[in-house]
């Protein structure tokens, strides 16, 4: 797996920076509809990606 992640560095960041900018307004839009389990999923899906930047931004 670690050697997946260096191979695929760039993209991955770049991803994860994606990812970072499109969750939030996911996360309202869900929010707005008023599914419980679309905002549980999107939350728990940002704070993968924050934890993914954390350990390897």
């Amino acid at each position: 797996m670690d050697n997946f992640i260096r191979k695929h560095s760039a993209k991955l960041k770049a991803t994860a920076l994606i990812l970072m900018l499109l969750i939030p307004f996911l996360l309202y839009a869900a929010s707005l509809h008023g599914s419980v389990f679309q905002v549980t999923f999107f939350l728990v899906l940002m704070a993968g990606d924050m934890l993914f930047v954390m350990t390897k931004g």
